[in-house]
């Protein structure tokens, strides 16, 4: 008897993501085998994002196409959009089960249930608000990729005036970190050699556990136990990077020096109508102290454009700040509205070619930028965890090169030039030239590890790679 073939299609953020592997994860432990969500499955299942009126349409389009791929497959409807309009999922042809967002972790039984019982579409989504604990956590590592995520907290309690998120996700909910320790360790166990730190305010991580359980509790603990060879930060709001943060930051020996810091706005009055919790300047002294005490660290942000009420004024008050403020790259989106949210009542609402042309500014401005940041590195050695193989590459050595892309720890895109490259390998690589937007350089064996991770002798913590030349321009 052939093996049931389910495929997953996730929308949206890194925490959705993550629950994506998990459901997969879940999946496989009950031999059910994952295909390309484009081919015909026994199974869809469509993990669904609701931050914006178009990702309700995104989502609705990818049931829609997998009804048409088979119309005998069980399709469920998981993720925030089932969440918060359980009612309107349940009612689009060929949807068999809708399943929130609280019971994902018991997916395998609904979904067992709603193949016995096909003739009719099961709903099963509770109140995300009564939710205390974090449902989803663990099997996180898709072995496929050489990254893992692990969401460690879940939920928001901001209400900022664009988003709907926190009736998707509920309210803040936190993993202990002895947890945290554990699965890190599992992953490295199964080969990673980076994990991601993820949440959907991941700056308010442990606020719902009590004393002793701060983020930085989280990062001391990372710091302490070593679980994995490197940890990287995603985004977390400029109010919650604290000068104790900064610090362990900058004498670490795990985390990658790169931070995402959301900026939305650089306009004080917009950041206001937004319910967002830190000024311009706030924003930009954070940058400036994070680059004076993390030499190299990469940066990056999201920017909106076209909120409600940003006329010229306002809009160059962010072009401003951000080409003035040492941010390497940005995440430029025009605002799109989300019914159910405050912004999407107010008047002043911005023509949809200004934004366009706004968002185009920004997006030229974040080219250049980052352009530069990356050339700043050429001649520089930076340790690349190998993704995937590319072309080979001769360039006079006595051995053919083969040619391998990964990523710094300031997440720079590299192409690093080896003769002993394998997925998931760590080489340290000195960095000769820029070619299409993707630095390109040399594995340094000398200083290669091994694909099991090991760490070389001589490796000093990433804030202090660059300390010579730190000191010579002192």
């Amino acid at each position: 008897m052939s093996e049931t073939t389910v495929a997953i299609a996730n929308l949206g953020c890194k925490a959705n993501q993550y629950d994506g592997t998990y459901l997969g994860g879940l999946l496989k432990g009950q031999g059910f085998r994952l295909v390309d969500f484009k081919e015909a499955a026994d199974i869809y299942v469509i993990n669904t994002c609701t931050v914006t009126d178009k990702a309700d349409a995104d989502s609705r389009n990818l049931i829609r196409r997998a009804k048409r791929r088979n119309p005998d497959a069980v399709t469920v409807v998981t993720g925030c959009y089932a969440q918060t309009r359980p009612e309107t999922v349940a009612a689009l042809d060929g949807v068999n089960l809708v399943l929130g967002n609280a019971q994902k972790s018991s997916f395998i039984d609904h979904l067992l249930l709603a193949k016995q019982e096909r003739d009719k579409t099961h709903v099963a989504v509770d109140d995300i608000f009564r939710q205390q604990h974090l449902e989803v956590f663990g099997n996180s590592g898709d072995t496929s990729q050489t990254r893992a995520y692990v969401k460690v907290q879940d939920g928001c309690n901001q209400f900022c005036s664009f988003c709907i998120i926190p009736f998707a996700r509920g309210r803040n909910r936190s993993v202990p970190i002895p947890r945290i320790i554990d699965e890190l360790k599992k992953l490295h166990d199964q080969g990673f050699k980076e994990a991601i730190l993820t949440g959907i305010h991941l700056g308010t991580f442990g606020r719902d556990l009590g004393d002793d359980a701060r983020i930085e509790d989280l990062l001391i603990a990372i710091e302490k136990h070593r679980p994995i060879h490197r940890v990287r930060i995603s985004s977390i709001d400029p109010e919650e990077v604290s000068e104790e943060m900064i610090d362990i930051l900058a004498d670490s020996e795990v985390f990658c020096p790169h931070m995402h810091i959301p900026l939305h706005s650089g306009d004080d009055t917009t950041l206001q109508l937004m319910r967002r919790r830190y000024t311009r300047r706030d924003f930009q002294k954070l940058c400036e102290t994070l680059v004076q005490r993390i030499p190299h660290i990469g940066i990056g942000t999201d920017v909106m454009v076209g909120f409600p009420y940003e006329n010229a004024h306002r809009f160059q008050q962010s072009y401003q700040l951000l080409k003035d403020t040492p941010v390497h790259y940005f995440h430029v989106f025009p605002y799109s509205s989300k019914q159910g949210t405050p912004a999407a009542r107010m008047m002043g609402q911005v023509a949809p070619e200004i934004k366009k042309e706004r968002a185009s500014r920004l997006r030229l401005l974040s080219e250049e930028k980052s352009a530069h940041w990356r050339r700043s590195f050429i001649g520089k050695e930076v340790e690349v965890v190998l993704e995937r193989k590319s072309e080979s590459w001769q360039n006079g050595a006595k051995e053919p090169l083969e040619a391998w892309m990964g990523f710094s720890g300031q997440y720079l895109p590299v192409t690093v030039h080896t003769s002993k490259g394998s997925q998931g390998n760590i080489a340290q690589c000195l960095l000769q030239k820029e070619v299409g937007g993707r630095l390109a350089g040399t594995d340094q064996q000398r200083r290669e590890a091994t694909a099991q991770g090991t760490r070389s002798q001589s490796r000093v913590p990433f804030s202090q790679s660059f300390a010579s030349e730190k000191r010579s321009n002192a």
